[in-house]
């Protein structure tokens, strides 16, 4: 059985080096028989950016976020996945904001009472995140990995990255870069195999 991956595209710039280097990851996975979606938040309407903490898709019987725009249904989506994508570049030491609208909203996902005591539709899945940064890996795209290695382990989920640091900030340049390509190919042929 190949599996359904889902790439959550949070890149703002429509030839940058994370939508470039993403779009190999996807072509590879595919080559490997996956089932692959992309999902671009950049595209999504919203009627409120991110989660607005009015605790309704945690009183609710069903994981869903209360409001009814495309984000709120793209979510709802994420559990028929095997294998869920982050692709950012780093922003500030962190993901995009576009991105974090829609990590917000996965929250009703969850059913967390605390710490201890949690349900998630996402347990038993992969997370992955796929980031470039202009910068090195230390204190700098590392704190990007880590902030997902913590709700992954949370959530039940597998975790695996694949980062590109010291990027070239010029969009889209990344993939002139034979061993970031590779690199990239072999991310996706591995997702597909998960």
């Amino acid at each position: 059985m190949s599996n359904k991956i889902a790439f959550i595209q949070g890149s703002p710039r429509k030839n940058g080096n994370t939508r470039a280097i993403t779009a190999i990851a996807i072509a590879s996975a595919k080559e490997e028989g996956a089932k692959v979606t992309e999902i671009d938040v950049t595209n999504l309407n919203f009627k409120e950016p991110g989660c607005v903490g009015c605790q309704k898709c945690q009183q609710s019987q069903e994981y869903v976020c209360a409001f009814n725009d495309d984000i709120a249904k793209s979510v709802a989506t994420l559990p028929d996945y095997n294998v869920i994508v982050l692709a950012t570049p780093l922003y500030w030491w962190s993901y995009s904001a576009q991105l974090k609208i829609y990590i917000d909203r996965m929250y009703s996902l969850s059913k967390i009472s605390d710490l201890e005591n949690y349900q998630s539709l996402l347990a038993g899945k992969t997370l992955a995140l796929l980031a470039t940064a202009g910068g090195p890996f230390e204190d700098n795209l590392e704190l990007l990995e880590y902030q997902w290695k913590k709700p992954a382990n949370m959530l039940g989920c597998l975790f695996v990255s694949c980062l590109f640091p010291d990027t070239t900030q010029e969009a889209g340049m990344l993939v002139g870069d034979p061993s970031a390509v590779e690199k990239a190919k072999a991310f996706g042929r591995s997702l597909a195999l998960t």
